[in-house]
């Protein structure tokens, strides 16, 4: 993984706080977001996916549907929720993101190949919001994360939002500390922010 931001201190709640709702984003994303995790908690949990691939990653998802194998994708989340399920009792706060390498390497090199490592990232987070961080092609840049964007290279991002963020106290109800972390990054990288 690339060099950290340099953050001369360390951003505070108030800080973090006021990112986030500065953020202006489209009400239909916001929208989409809640559809998806209902439809994961419905056990449509295939058409989530697809539903968020195609609507928060169309850029990229447009070119992956030209072989997309919606079999293989069934079959390789099929293959990966067993780890998602020992991963549920996890969240970003309190979890030692090193006693859990081998889990979060391996659901991301199955998802990687067939979603691209933005797709795989969303995957991860709709399907554990309270642990997983998503990330994009700005956000990766910003953190100086290499464009390889391996399984290594998630890990290590994830522990990079724990350094980064860990010593905040988050608590807002509907709201996971992951998805927060994703909001403000996004308000920070893509200037969507008031004062980011």
């Amino acid at each position: 993984m690339g060099a950290e931001v340099d953050n001369a201190m360390p951003i505070t709640l108030k800080q973090f706080r006021k990112t986030i709702a500065g953020l202006h984003v489209e009400p239909t994303r916001s929208e989409l977001y809640d559809i998806g995790l209902k439809m994961i908690a419905s056990d449509f949990e295939i058409e989530a996916y697809l539903l968020i691939l195609a609507t928060w990653n169309f850029a990229r998802f447009r070119y992956v549907l030209r072989c997309f194998d919606l079999d293989r994708f069934r079959n390789t989340i099929a293959a990966v929720n067993p780890i998602f399920q020992r991963l549920a009792p996890y969240s970003f706060e309190t979890v030692d993101f090193d006693l859990l390498a081998d889990d979060i390497t391996g659901i991301y090199s199955k998802l990687k190949p067939l979603v691209e490592q933005t797709g795989a990232s969303k995957i991860m987070h709709f399907k554990h919001p309270k642990l997983f961080v998503m990330w994009d092609t700005a956000i990766r840049s910003y953190y100086h994360i290499s464009t390889d964007c391996s399984a290594q290279d998630y890990f290590g991002f994830l522990r990079l939002m724990r350094t980064t963020f860990g010593h905040l106290h988050w608590t807002a109800g509907n709201l996971s500390f992951a998805r927060a972390i994703d909001l403000y990054n996004f308000a920070v990288v893509h200037h969507e922010s008031n004062d980011a």
